[in-house]
């Protein structure tokens, strides 16, 4: 009997130690330091509270994103926006013209290939038709400055001036570059006497003039509207017709100084290195020492 007695207070005393191997549940921490506290010691009870650590306690800012940036003013959709008043601006010119003046247009087109029609146009040139052909030569500006505007725009020659500063400068370029070039043939007029032959070369130049406006106007809707991988085609196909234009410029300027280069070829080369080729030489090194 002493025995059975002794054997269950064993067991007794074993259940007890193991059960003392686990984290009392009642047990309050708050009074235990912090390396205590930080403690975990997993029971298996969901109800067990624990402190929160330091780490917990400190609340975590959520990942805000940047602000956008302030769109530019002179961006996409703005840009778009101008580029066709500007193409509307340059039809409603065309069309004013065209009503206007039709007849004095159709003659212009007739007289870059006629040389009788040419010489018709030039003697019968008067107040009113001179003013007329002043305002189609003022269509030429616009139009050439805007493609000018493209071209540069494609090459990435930014002048900072916006799409209707750009515009503007480049027409203002073009209109000085053939004022000067009209301002040098009336000095050589005065100097030698080839005035008449002057006069009648400087009004084939404002009639070529008037077809480059004309020409150039589809090319600019081509260029402004068509798909990205066709631009470079109808931007380098107006280089070309400017080729072909000035080409028969210079030819018409033959025909009308063709008694005088026999007579003083040497004249008539320093004139065309001058006041022809070097121009272009001068615009070529420039182009080529930008974009290059």
């Amino acid at each position: 009997m002493r025995h059975l007695v002794l054997l269950c207070w064993l067991l007794v005393c074993s259940v007890t130690l193991a059960g003392q191997t686990r984290e009392n549940p009642f047990e309050l921490t708050d009074r235990l330091p912090a390396e205590q506290q930080s403690v975990r010691v997993d029971t298996g009870n969901p109800f067990d509270v624990y402190p929160a650590t330091v780490a917990e306690a400190t609340p975590v800012a959520p990942d805000v994103p940047p602000p956008a940036a302030a769109a530019p003013l002179d961006g996409p959709g703005t840009e778009r926006s101008g580029v066709v008043f500007i193409h509307l601006l340059l039809l409603l010119m065309l069309a004013s013209l065209w009503v206007l003046f039709r007849n004095l247009l159709l003659q212009c087109l007739s007289a870059t290939f006629n040389d009788n029609v040419m010489t018709q146009l030039y003697r019968r040139r008067s107040g009113g038709q001179v003013g007329a052909l002043w305002l189609c030569y003022l269509f030429f500006l616009f139009s050439a400055g805007f493609y000018l505007f493209l071209l540069a725009d494609y090459f990435r020659l930014d002048l900072g001036a916006g799409l209707w500063g750009g515009w503007l400068t480049y027409t203002l370029v073009i209109a000085s570059a053939v004022g000067v070039k009209f301002l040098v043939l009336g000095v050589l007029g005065r100097i030698y006497p080839l005035r008449k032959e002057l006069s009648q070369y400087a009004f084939a130049l404002m009639v070529f003039s008037i077809l480059t406006g004309l020409l150039l106007m589809p090319v600019n809707l081509l260029v402004s509207y068509a798909p990205e991988p066709l631009r470079p085609y109808f931007l380098y196909g107006g280089l070309a017709l400017l080729v072909i234009i000035y080409l028969l410029h210079l030819l018409r300027g033959l025909f009308i100084a063709n008694r005088y280069v026999g007579r003083r070829p040497l004249h008539f080369l320093l004139y065309l290195c001058t006041i022809e080729i070097a121009p272009l030489l001068l615009v070529y090194r420039y182009l080529s020492s930008t974009l290059v």
